[in-house]
């Protein structure tokens, strides 16, 4: 990968890990409710689960990328017009309560959810279609997506971890979440348009 599909990666990545989502909601659900020691299974869950995913799905869309090429770029303007409605959306960003539940969630329990969560599946799927390489190299640049994505997972787990309830409070108060909204919505723009070129 050079510079440029780098900086692409990571200006896609990060904003679309630290957003609100499925697993970001429950964590910070789960650690304001049970704690920060008894989030970390759970946080675990994701932190390897998603990457496996990206994985396991890069594998096979990659079979069907040599069978059918121009199928790569047509899903690539679908991830780019998904990320485009994603950054819209972002504008207005607010974090809201999400009810709890009796227990935190398990390791497997959130490998597994994985599975079912759909921004996980636009996520992992957007991604190996934008930053796999065809051909040769794609068991290679797989490899260094699902790396990546092993890196930033647990910082984006950690800080809805410690944010917890402050977070909503915090932004609430001062109306941060406007702002908030909008550098990640300019970060996915500048993202969509290099991994476009």
């Amino acid at each position: 990968m050079d510079f440029t599909v780098i900086a692409a990666f990571l200006l896609l990545v990060v904003p679309t890990f630290i957003t609100p989502g499925p697993n970001n909601l429950m964590l910070m659900t789960s650690a304001a409710s049970f704690g920060l020691m008894p989030t970390i299974p759970h946080a675990l869950g994701i932190v390897l689960g998603f990457p496996l995913m990206v994985f396991l799905v890069g594998l096979g869309l990659g079979e069907v990328f040599t069978a059918l090429p121009g199928l790569q770029s047509v899903l690539k303007y679908f991830a780019a017009a998904y990320f485009l409605w994603l950054s819209y959306r972002l504008l207005g960003l607010k974090i809201g309560a999400v009810s709890g539940v009796a227990r935190p969630m398990r390791f497997i329990e959130a490998a597994l959810f994985q599975w079912v969560n759909p921004k996980a599946w636009v996520m992992s799927t957007s991604f190996v279609v934008a930053f796999v390489a065809p051909g040769e190299g794609r068991m290679l640049s797989l490899l260094l997506v699902t790396l990546g994505c092993i890196f930033i997972a647990p910082f984006s787990s950690l800080f809805w971890m410690v944010s917890g309830q402050q977070l909503t409070s915090f932004l609430t108060k001062t109306g941060g979440e406007k702002y908030l909204g909008a550098i990640l919505a300019i970060l996915m723009l500048v993202a969509v348009v290099l991994f476009l070129i």
